[in-house]
């Protein structure tokens, strides 16, 4: 199997993922299939078709109004399975975007690559049994995806809590502070009463000393 997005009406190919040993095979018989797609009338809209080479049979859907998308299969490739890798690229891959990048991330190559693996591993399967199949994946990664979202969610509620009593414990230290400083204060405040008092003991005592001496 091969998947590839071109130009039909330039016949110039933007990217090709291929399974086959021989690469330039291949892309030898893209270049034929895009010839002839040159002198059909596309329509966004239309359904998929297929064109007969000596590759096997180009399955080609309009992805938008100037891009094509082929897939190589074999003369007896089931054509719902075709569609439904299509729709699984379209969908995982590309999201959805209506605009093609003009070139392929390596990512993005790494992840048809893998589409194609399994669609040609299941290529005597009926449509039933890969859609069931590609459901159980769905939701396979969707709870990995949710037990991930779990682990960062409790990462970030502990972090909170020691967040928390990061600042618990900064609060005991500035009450506790400000208690050790009330207290000095108030050592420091009754010393001078006592000085204060004592000084007017002494001050009354030298006074009746002199009245009563003097």
């Amino acid at each position: 199997m091969a998947y590839a997005l071109a130009k039909w009406q330039t016949a110039s190919t933007i990217g090709v993922i291929s399974l086959v040993p021989n690469d330039n095979q291949v892309v030898f018989d893209l270049q034929n299939a895009l010839q002839f797609l040159k002198n059909e009338n596309i329509s966004q809209f239309q359904k998929i078709k297929y064109i007969t080479t000596q590759g096997g049979k180009w399955y080609y859907l309009p992805f938008n109004k100037e891009v094509v998308q082929l897939v190589l299969t074999a003369s007896d490739y089931n054509q719902e399975n075709v569609e439904m890798l299509i729709n699984s690229i379209n969908a995982k891959i590309f999201d959805h975007n209506p605009v093609t990048p003009q070139n392929i991330s390596i990512q993005q190559k790494q992840n048809i690559y893998n589409l194609l693996i399994y669609f040609d591993q299941a290529h005597g399967k009926e449509p039933k049994q890969i859609q069931q199949i590609l459901q159980t994946l769905d939701n396979t990664k969707q709870t990995v995806q949710q037990n991930i979202e779990k682990l960062i969610n409790n990462k970030e509620q502990l972090l909170n809590i020691e967040v928390q009593s990061l600042e618990l414990d900064n609060s005991s230290q500035v009450f506790l502070n400000s208690a050790q400083e009330l207290h000095r204060k108030q050592r420091m405040q009754k010393l001078k009463t006592r000085l204060i008092i004592g000084s007017i003991i002494v001050v009354g005592l030298a006074i009746s000393l002199y009245t009563i001496f003097g």
